[in-house]
């Protein structure tokens, strides 16, 4: 089963450590970001933390898709499923 994130076009997941790989670059990458804007604009600070929940819940979702890829890799998944 092929599992992709953001969409038909996003590209295809194959594993979870591969999405907790990807997820670790981009919190790295953020964490940055969310300091500087916060330094930049305290009074902000309420969307600033909304807007990481929703990050945390995009990478929820791509966990989520990690798990189902790698699970449905398997030859037996498929043999499985079309059993049932």
């Amino acid at each position: 089963m092929e599992v992709r994130v953001q969409g038909r076009a996003g590209p295809v997941v194959k594993n979870v450590a591969e999405v907790l790989q990807q997820m670790q670059q981009q919190l790295h990458d953020r964490q940055g970001e969310w300091v500087a804007q916060l330094r930049d604009q305290p009074a902000r600070f309420v969307d600033l933390e909304a807007q990481i929940h929703r990050t945390f819940q995009d990478l929820a979702d791509q966990v989520v898709a990690g798990v189902l890829a790698q699970a449905t890799a398997a030859d037996d998944f498929a043999k499985d499923a079309k059993k049932k």
